[in-house]
């Protein structure tokens, strides 16, 4: 069974993003015209988590009562110039993807004196590093059902010139709290674009996700595809595959990238897997697999046995 041929998602379905600022606003970080103020037609709740900026609350529509999630950026942590581009970059990133199946759809955007609110879908089911914690991995077939809509977003994604630059578990929401829950790619604000045969530079993303190349100073998506590969390792395994006790060591064991594939749990997953495995951790971003290569290459020719409809739903 093929993780999938290509991404298929219509850029001319998503749609425009709309952004508003209060009126008493003189200096504002959204470029838009519109006024309307976030709390005349939504409800703020509990908080669901927090970053860098800022946090993430319940948001309920007082007009369609639809619950979402707001995220409140705070403009006094937004210090640079720098700051305050990454957030605009944020929100046309989300924009642009919109309306794709795997994305977290962005409702609208809201600027008041002290924070920029980005109002989005709640995907109910949490991040999937949660569900990794709880269960430890997954069933390889159940896996391949996951990665594939990961890969075609992915895909989407370097078709049009966009590199995340952190993808990890903790950045893939689950839509709802089903066992067969699709994913929805979240969380753009290392997102960026890149030019056909150009280089990003600078240290950007998380520990055990940063491709090597990253560490050395110049990548391009081929970093995506790595750090995609570092994920799939890990729903099968249950564990990172470079692994360090210090931010330090995690670097020089990716550096080394000496991948294993210890007998237990590996003698029990697919050799074609574990070929997609080398393949997206290939040292050299030349010869690492594409996007496209990947769903095109089947992770598994396993049949589904009864335990493999049971998804998520026991550990291994």
């Amino acid at each position: 069974m093929a993780v999938a041929k290509s991404s298929s998602f219509n850029e001319t379905s998503k749609q425009p993003c709309n952004c508003y600022k209060v009126a008493s606003l003189s200096e504002t970080i959204l470029e838009t015209g519109q006024t309307a103020n976030l709390k005349d037609r939504y409800i703020l709740g509990e908080q669901l988590g927090w970053g860098q900026f800022g946090v993430i609350r319940l948001c309920s529509d007082k007009l369609t009562r639809e619950v979402l999630a707001c995220k409140s950026i705070s403009k006094d942590r937004l210090v640079t110039s720098d700051d305050a581009r990454s957030v605009k970059l944020e929100i046309e990133i989300m924009t642009r993807l919109s309306g794709h199946p795997n994305v977290v759809d962005l409702k609208a955007v809201y600027e008041d004196e002290d924070y920029v609110h980005l109002v989005m879908e709640l995907c109910a089911g949490g991040e999937l590093f949660h569900r990794l914690e709880k269960y430890g991995r997954f069933y390889e077939a159940d896996a391949r059902v996951l990665f594939r809509h990961l890969m075609q977003v992915v895909l989407y994604c370097h078709e049009i010139g966009i590199v995340h630059r952190d993808l990890k578990p903790e950045n893939i929401l689950l839509a709802t709290k089903a066992s067969s829950s699709p994913i929805k790619l979240a969380d753009f604000g290392l997102a960026t674009y890149i030019e056909p045969g150009k280089c990003l530079h600078g240290t950007v993303g998380s520990p055990f996700y940063i491709a090597p190349e990253v560490l050395a100073g110049g990548y391009n998506q081929a970093a995506d595809i790595w750090s995609a590969g570092v994920i799939l390792y890990i729903l099968l395994s249950g564990t990172p595959p470079f692994w360090g006790k210090t931010k330090s060591r995690i670097f020089d064991a990716v550096r080394a990238a000496d991948l294993q594939f210890p007998s237990d749990p590996w003698d029990r997953i697919s050799d074609s897997a574990k070929n997609l495995v080398r393949g997206m951790l290939n040292t050299d971003p030349s010869q690492r697999f594409t996007a496209l290569q990947v769903l095109g290459i089947r992770i598994s020719a396993l049949v589904l046995d009864r335990q493999s409809f049971m998804m998520f739903n026991h550990p291994r």
